[in-house]
């Protein structure tokens, strides 16, 4: 005679592997959400870790000695690519990529993210600013 055997799977075995599951996918979402460039000026990620606990003054210490354009210039190339009004400028890390983030409003009030090349002065890319 031939007995079938059941075999239980706990309820918290199978939780567990649904939220790893969860967690490989935010991952993987996260991961295609990394820039679509790459500026010409870099940053290791773990450099950036590996001084994690210096304050915010010194990571941009740290951004602007490896920009080779200034703020002025970073500017103007967004002004050229997105006419209108500059609301903020900043020298980020963006992804290991060292760029400028030009927020601008245009003529019809839509704001623009302008990421500009913090090496060449190139615009990088152009998205529409999303306020959470």
């Amino acid at each position: 005679m031939h007995m079938k055997r059941t075999i239980g799977i706990p309820l918290g075995t199978i939780a567990l592997c649904v939220a790893l599951l969860g967690t490989c996918y935010a991952g993987s979402r996260k991961a295609s959400q990394s820039p679509a460039y790459t500026s010409s000026v870099r940053m290791q990620d773990h450099a950036r870790q590996r001084h994690g606990e210096k304050t915010e003054r010194s990571e941009a210490a740290q951004l602007a000695s490896l920009a080779r354009i200034d703020v002025t210039q970073a500017t103007a190339a967004a002004l050229a690519q997105v006419p209108g009004t500059v609301l903020k400028v900043e020298l980020d890390n963006d992804d290991g990529n060292i760029v400028y983030s030009v927020e601008i409003i245009t003529s019809t009030r839509k704001i623009k993210d302008v990421k500009v090349d913090a090496g060449t002065g190139d615009v990088l890319h152009v998205e529409d600013e999303v306020k959470d």
